[in-house]
């Protein structure tokens, strides 16, 4: 019987640091998947804030291409107002041209008659 009860006790012995050791392994491998949790929410973490600070840079990207493309049709319409006046430039100076050179024919016209008078007056010279 004491024989039976070492057996018993040393096969007890055996059972308790069988499960002691997978107890430690079991501790370890728990403690090593929260370490891995940890990490990974750091990195979740880290990812958010990098995606974050992407959204924002590609929202003011797009504030700004806004802004250039209104920019550019602002420009365009002035461009369109600028071609207008110039050719609004251009015919007011045609209009100018013309009228410049009827009052040019007009004054030589008229020195023509002036000349004409002369000759005409001096026919009528009265003797002193």
């Amino acid at each position: 019987m004491a024989e039976q009860s070492a057996a018993a006790t040393k096969e007890i012995a055996n059972i308790v640091s069988t499960i002691q050791s997978a107890t430690l392994e079991v501790s370890q491998a728990m403690e090593s998947g929260t370490a891995q949790v940890v990490d990974s929410t750091r990195l979740v973490e880290s990812t958010k804030q990098s995606l974050s600070l992407v959204l924002t840079k590609s929202q003011k990207i797009n504030q700004l291409m806004r802004s250039i493309s209104q920019s550019a049709l602002s420009q365009a319409d002035t461009s369109q107002d600028i071609t207008s006046l110039m050719q609004k430039i251009a015919r007011v100076s045609e209009t100018t041209s013309k009228s410049s050179k009827k009052v040019a024919k007009s004054i030589s016209q008229t020195a023509q008659v002036a000349k004409n008078l002369e000759s005409t007056v001096a026919q009528f010279k009265v003797a002193d």
